[in-house]
């Protein structure tokens, strides 16, 4: 699979935070200037294509709402319901132009699998650790350069017993009250099959579907960044990826994702 075009973005060259070299060991270092995007371009295709060819193996992925995502930066806010989900989400943006950008669990930046994804420009989160937050400054320097960055809301698999997003953890909302990028939420289902729930091992199933469905981005013009803004965000983020699923399965939003829907002045557009 080849790469997709790409042109230099139109934001200022990004400035790694000056903390970043103090506080981090060079493997968790990530740059976001042209000549690391440009390598983690020429390098995804390497990965991209064998997981594309495989992919099929466990079903096909059907887009909604392609035309959703903005030009630019954006933060890709997803349903977390399947150790699948994350590989469906990234082939649908690679294979459409983009480059995903994901926070991940820093557990994953060891060996093999850790090479590959720094490779391409991932970013770590260290979890309980005093330098968590850290990660959201790697994720400001690839958004100023136009990047699309993916932040699980939820930051693991919903253990809801109806599959319903649990309440999301502030940290999408405080990157984008931070940058005031464009936040975009993913809601997908159909991965049950090939990866039912509490499994972590895919099954073949080629003859299932994904469909994934990218939201219209949710508005918060009206919120500041302070903790009333976060809150609210975060609440609108769930609400709007809760919206999501609901279409997609052809039921009911429950009642606990709609206050926050009603709040959002943009939410019945």
């Amino acid at each position: 699979m080849s790469a997709p075009e790409r042109t230099d973005p139109a934001t200022p060259e990004p400035r790694v935070p000056k903390t970043a070299k103090k506080f981090h060991a060079p493997k968790y270092h990530v740059e976001f200037d042209d000549p690391a995007l440009r390598s983690q371009y020429r390098s995804a295709p390497f990965i991209a294509g064998p997981v594309g060819l495989l992919y099929p193996l466990f079903g096909r992925i059907e887009v909604l709402g392609l035309d959703r995502i903005p030009e630019g930066p954006a933060i890709i806010v997803p349903y977390h319901a399947s150790y699948l989900d994350p590989i469906a989400i990234g082939l649908t943006l690679w294979r459409n132009g983009y480059l995903p950008h994901y926070l991940a669990k820093s557990g994953l930046f060891t060996g093999i699998v850790g090479a590959v994804l720094k490779r391409i420009g991932q970013i770590p989160v260290l979890r309980g650790s005093a330098r968590a937050g850290d990660s959201l400054q790697y994720a400001r320097a690839a958004l100023e350069a136009g990047e699309k960055v993916v932040i699980y809301p939820q930051g693991t698999l919903t253990k809801d017993p109806e599959l319903w997003p649990e309440p999301s953890k502030t940290g999408a909302a405080r990157l984008a009250l931070q940058t005031r990028a464009p936040v975009i939420p993913l809601a997908h289902w159909g991965l049950q099959k090939p990866m039912p729930v509490g499994s972590k091992i895919p099954k073949p199933s080629p003859g299932s579907v994904c469909t994934v469905l990218f939201g219209d981005p949710i508005a918060y013009e009206d919120l500041a960044y302070d903790h009333d803004g976060i809150r609210a965000l975060t609440d609108r983020i769930t609400s709007h990826i809760a919206a999501g699923v609901a279409r997609l399965r052809g039921e009911e939003l429950p009642e606990r994702f709609r206050a926050a829907l009603t709040e959002d002045p943009e939410a019945g557009r």
